[in-house]
């Protein structure tokens, strides 16, 4: 009897296998093994090692991908989590219009973000786009500030077109956290005389830990892979300055055609990736246990 039930459970799990082996794991494995090569999309390769890896972070325009990417996936993970959770206990009020405000605050998430790029192009033009042109009204002077198109400003500019485009899940999930919240235990903090804030630290934030911990990691994995929202607003521009690591492996692949180098940066993108995760994974369950301990 045991045997017919492992043979059968063997039988379901054979398809999905077989899938995740054909379309999954050997494809990466054979992208591996074109990264220790010289291959250039097509015709003949040699076995070089490990040489575009160590090649690769000799150059300073990958290592500024690189960095600007952490930069950009760190502060879009923080400033989305923050203000998510702000809207998330602003909408989890008795409000009459709460259904509407859920929706409206989802519909960035929705639009096409090469659609809702060139529309933020339009809107943040330095000459005559309605962000000046509202700044301009509010100070009673000109403005003319370059938000895609000065070094200076282009990543802050992203960073806060990124937060608006993903907020909408986040605040779904707090909201959904939040929810189920018990109201006795926040019913015998005040009972205790504790205050609002209070009750939120002490007994919310510890409660709805384990949708912080899902709510940064979708931060930080749609800001490191960013590459859609850049490209389609200022093509990694101006002067590179908001090439993230995706658009400069695309370069790679791609424009320079060559592939090798362009798979062994994904690797890399790949396990940068890796380590944040497991570094937030590991920071957010101690935070968790520590909380329930407490």
């Amino acid at each position: 009897m045991q045997k017919k039930y492992v043979m059968t459970g063997l039988l379901f799990v054979t398809p999905i296998t077989l899938i995740l082996l054909t379309f999954l794991l050997f494809p990466i494995a054979q992208s591996f093994y074109y990264s220790l090569t010289d291959w250039k999309g097509v015709g003949a390769y040699s076995f070089i090692g490990f040489k575009n890896y160590a090649d690769i972070f000799k150059e300073d325009v990958f290592v500024h991908s690189l960095w600007r990417t952490l930069a950009i996936g760190l502060s879009a993970a923080v400033l989305s989590n923050v203000l998510g959770l702000f809207f998330a206990v602003l909408l989890d009020q008795p409000l009459r219009t709460k259904k509407a405000l859920r929706a409206l605050y989802y519909i960035p998430n929705v639009i096409p973000i090469v659609v809702a790029a060139f529309v933020w192009r339009y809107i943040l033009d330095a000459n005559s786009g309605l962000a000046n042109q509202w700044l301009s009204a509010l100070a009673g002077r000109p403005v003319t500030t370059a938000w895609v198109d000065s070094p200076d400003d282009v990543v802050p500019t992203i960073v806060l077109i990124t937060v608006w485009q993903m907020m909408g899940p986040i605040i779904i999930i707090y909201l959904a956290a939040l929810q189920g919240v018990p109201g006795e235990l926040l019913e015998a903090g005040m009972l205790d005389g504790a205050s609002r804030p209070r009750r939120f630290v002490s007994i919310v934030l510890p409660m709805i830990a384990p949708g912080i911990t899902v709510n940064v990691l979708i931060g930080l994995a749609n800001g490191i892979r960013l590459f859609d929202l850049p490209f389609a607003l200022t093509g990694g521009g101006p002067a590179n300055a908001s090439e993230t690591l995706a658009i400069r492996i695309y370069r790679y692949a791609f424009q320079s055609s060559d592939m090798a180098y362009g798979m062994a940066a994904s690797f890399v993108m790949t396990m940068v990736v890796l380590v944040v995760t497991c570094f937030f994974v590991a920071l957010s369950r101690k935070y968790e246990q520590g909380a329930h301990g407490a």
